[in-house]
């Protein structure tokens, strides 16, 4: 997907407050605010939101000197949605449509999210009612016959604290199928996106194999990742992208690509065909069969 003209605002408000979260005085925040509007004048409208979000954070660190402001927003997370995993796992267990509820559980965690604007006061308030969530906009039933026909998944990941989620949906994954899965990181820090500390910290690396994408974007931008990820990528019967940025990234990508996530920004939601706060399952190849009819 491609930048829009609406991403620019948002461009500079991440740069403002990833400087303040850095705890940059304002001169240094001016100074990235300039820095960060001088290249948004140079790029090209060919690149996507990750692309140019890696650069923000890149802008960033090196006017801070901080090479992850958000470490204690993440582990602050990763704590909170550990504390819940027991009741929400639970909760799962004793669900009539257990796939379907971890789906949801794991969409709804991805308001998890210090990249665009927060909407949400607490975990609680994220995960209260989530089996009731409107399913207008997701596609289960064409996720469970990938499943039937699939041999590996490529998990790819995206926040810290909602890693907990994906864990929970990997693990009823794996006890109810043969699936041999892999769950995929950031190479490096950049907002509150997980990486491989993160997977550690939550015990992903416990129970599936765990690789990074070898870049610090916050997204899969195919061509910038290690070739390590790349074979996984390529070699995976199906994927499962989870969050904005994967699918700003990865939206016209011709591979066999479920994308799970909430919708956070209008931008998205218009291109998907749903509104802003909607939780969505949505088929990559369900968009092509459509668009070659």
């Amino acid at each position: 997907m491609k930048i829009f003209l609406d991403c620019f605002p948002c461009f500079l408000r991440q740069a403002l407050e990833a400087s303040r979260i850095s705890g940059a005085d304002e001169d240094i925040q001016r100074d990235v605010l300039n820095c960060v509007m001088a290249k948004l004048l140079e790029i090209s409208t060919e690149e996507t939101p990750p692309q140019i979000g890696s650069m923000i954070h890149n802008t960033i660190r090196k006017a801070t000197g901080k090479s992850d402001p958000y470490r204690d927003i993440k582990r602050l997370h990763n704590e909170q949605v550990l504390e819940m995993e027991e009741d929400l796992a639970g909760l799962i267990d004793r669900s009539s449509s257990p796939l379907s509820d971890a789906l949801k559980l794991a969409a709804v965690g991805n308001l998890i999210d210090m990249g665009p604007e927060r909407k949400w006061n607490s975990m609680e308030d994220i995960f209260r009612d989530f089996t009731k969530k409107d399913s207008t906009h997701f596609d289960e039933t064409s996720f469970e016959e990938s499943l039937k026909s699939a041999g590996t998944l490529l998990y790819l990941g995206d926040n810290a604290g909602e890693i907990v989620l994906d864990k929970i949906l990997i693990g009823l994954l794996l006890k109810e199928t043969g699936l041999d899965i892999t769950y995929a990181v950031r190479g490096g820090p950049v907002i509150n996106d997980a990486t491989m500390e993160d997977a550690k910290f939550v015990g992903m690396t416990d129970i599936v194999r765990v690789i990074d994408t070898g870049v610090d974007f916050p997204g899969v931008v195919p061509e910038a990742c290690s070739r390590e990820f790349l074979d996984y990528y390529h070699g995976a019967d199906m994927i499962l992208s989870k969050g904005q940025g994967n699918y700003e990234s990865l939206s016209e990508e011709d591979r066999n690509i479920f994308f799970l996530l909430q919708t956070k920004c209008p931008v998205i939601a218009d291109k998907i065909g749903c509104g802003v706060g909607d939780i969505v399952l949505k088929s990559r190849q369900g968009d092509l069969r459509h668009h070659k009819n």
